[in-house]
């Protein structure tokens, strides 16, 4: 009789166990939802400023290619030297900078 009443009362421990455990998954997986809320509406935002800048047509002098029109109307010797110092590269890096800077006050609304 005790060991049916020790089986029994072990059972219910390990029910009320098992209830506990799914209750603590519950609740974990709750916060991690509630942590997600955040991210999920940082992306739309984000996903929203795409949208708008998708909308912004290109110039028209950056549509035609003119920096390579200008570039391909060089002298041999000319470009040699645009190759040899750079240019290209550092045009890009001068590029990425500003779109970097613009991003930063941007993104900081002007506080840097």
């Amino acid at each position: 009789m005790i060991a049916t009443i020790k089986s029994w009362l072990s059972a219910l421990i390990s029910w009320v166990g098992r209830i506990f455990e799914w209750l603590k998954g519950l609740f974990t997986d709750f916060m991690e939802f509630v942590m997600d809320i955040p991210v999920k509406i940082f992306g739309g935002i984000l996903d929203g400023v795409i949208y708008i800048l998708s909308l912004i047509p290109v110039p028209d002098f950056l549509q035609q290619g003119a920096l390579q029109t200008m570039f391909n109307s060089l002298g041999p010797d000319v470009i040699y030297f645009v190759d040899f110092f750079g240019i290209d590269t550092g045009l890009g890096l001068i590029g990425a900078a500003i779109i970097f800077n613009l991003t930063r006050k941007a993104l900081t609304l002007g506080q840097w």
